[in-house]
């Protein structure tokens, strides 16, 4: 594996886009899709291509050991080519129910209704409180949020209180249904304030 200095970008100017050009770089790989209403969305497909981009070097030391401390360019790269995709209304650790309280989501995503998302890749994730925080916001302002989506990683992290599950079956498995009264309240429309919830589950190359 080569560091993450084999990888570098260049802008094209006149188009206003990000170029991503690869030498012998790995990059990251998704495994997982679940979607709560198994529905279809165009931009799942492009939040996907953007992991899918993200090299696996930021998982590891510039020696190549595995990264003990929190891979904290893992927001950072997702966040640089998520501009690229979607544009410059894209906003990183962003505060969903000002003036009311002052927790924050780490992605929001300019869909119609907007994203939440939340993305995990400590030894300790917070899922629980993920999954609230993200509800709650949509409750709270539903002409403004409508999805919700947690990525997290598929392998890696085994979650001692949850029977060894990963978090992307913890999440999947557990918290979703625990949840799924609150994921299934409905407007005055009758129709679902949270329009879907997706969590997507990755592969951290460090086994």
């Amino acid at each position: 594996m080569l560091s993450c200095e084999a990888l570098w970008w260049g802008w094209a100017s006149s188009l206003g886009l990000t170029l991503l050009i690869f030498g012998n770089v790995n990059i990251m790989r998704i495994k997982e899709v679940f979607s709560y209403r198994s529905l279809q969305h165009q931009w799942i497909s492009q939040l996907v291509a953007a992991l899918e981009e993200i090299p696996e070097c930021i998982f590891f030391e510039k020696d190549g050991s595995p990264l003990k401390r929190e891979v904290i360019q893992l927001d950072k790269q997702l966040f640089k080519r998520l501009i690229a995709k979607f544009g410059p209304n894209v906003e990183q650790n962003f505060a969903p129910m000002i003036p009311e309280n002052q927790f924050t989501v780490d992605i929001l995503l300019p869909t119609q209704p907007m994203t939440l998302i939340e993305i995990e890749k400590g030894k300790l994730p917070r899922l629980e409180l993920d999954i609230m925080k993200i509800i709650n916001s949509i409750y709270r302002f539903p002409s403004k949020y409508g999805f919700g989506c947690i990525i997290t990683t598929v392998n890696y992290i085994k979650l001692n209180l949850a029977g060894n599950r990963t978090p992307y079956q913890y999440v999947t498995n557990n918290l979703i249904p625990l949840n799924s009264p609150l994921l299934d309240l409905k407007g005055q429309d009758d129709s679902f304030l949270i329009k879907d919830f997706l969590v997507i589950g990755y592969i951290d190359p460090r086994g």
